[in-house]
């Protein structure tokens, strides 16, 4: 709770810090990707929902990032948290209910293979494990359709859940760092030949930059939610922007695009 409130105060310094216009080049190379879709909760748009996704791709974003658990009998969903209560009310979670029950009790929690189904062809699919994959089998055969890396990614915080995920290309695996381990996860991408890391624009340093690009790696950054802080990630020639303000980044970067 209290690196969140850290975060917010850097996030509100960056926010209000001048920083110059960024190149045509530069601008033209960003890639935006929705963290959990488009969602606006004063819209009554719930994150990780079709219509956040849907949202993000009426935006013109790059891609979405989506958040995976599986029911108690192996079906895989599309939420956040591990317990309804947050957005659903619900006081249950994912894991002890089946595909029915999370059905009944909250009936907006898509299917994964749903959102591929509907998106694969338009959005680039970040695929976050919040828990570790119990039905690997169950899991290749939704993502059989599609095209690892250039679909999708599947990513995480730890580097253990993609362990039973030996049918997929390394390459198509990104770690996602957290505040005290971007280095060492850094070190661990290099080492497995995995696609990259992502983390906390603060944290993705120019020599952590330097070494992924190096390995023809990927280094993703989030989350870009200011003016001031996209023209500072573009500026630094960063690709993939992650935003949980999908709609202001679309507004910042139109007539950029347009000069």
């Amino acid at each position: 709770m209290l690196l969140g409130l850290v975060e917010k105060m850097v996030d509100c310094l960056f926010a209000v810090i001048p920083q110059p216009r960024p190149s045509p080049r530069q601008v033209k190379q960003a890639l935006v990707i929705a963290h959990r879709g488009a969602h606006d909760t004063s819209q009554g748009i719930i994150e990780n929902t079709l219509p956040a996704f849907e949202r993000a791709k009426a935006l013109g974003c790059w891609g979405i990032e989506l958040d995976v658990h599986s029911t108690a009998d192996g079906v895989f969903v599309v939420h956040h948290d591990r317990n309804l209560k947050r957005l659903w009310q619900h006081n249950a979670t994912i894991d002890s209910l089946t595909f029915k029950e999370l059905r009944a009790r909250a009936p907006d929690i898509p299917l994964l293979a749903e959102v591929i189904a509907l998106y694969k062809q338009d959005l680039h699919l970040f695929i976050e494990l919040k828990a570790p994959v119990k039905h690997s089998k169950r899991l290749q055969a939704i993502l059989k359709d599609c095209r690892a890396i250039e679909d999708y990614h599947v990513i995480s915080l730890e580097p253990a859940f993609f362990n039973p995920l030996s049918f997929l290309d390394s390459r198509a695996l990104l770690l996602v760092a957290g505040h005290n381990n971007v280095r060492q996860l850094c070190e661990l991408s290099l080492s497995q030949h995995y696609g990259g890391l992502l983390g906390n624009y603060l944290l993705c340093s120019a020599k952590i930059r330097a070494q992924l690009k190096q390995a023809h790696q990927y280094c993703g950054v989030g989350f870009i939610d200011s003016k001031n802080t996209l023209y500072r990630e573009l500026n630094r020639n960063m690709i993939w922007l992650f935003t949980n303000k999908a709609q202001q980044l679309s507004q910042y970067l139109t007539p950029l695009q347009t000069l």
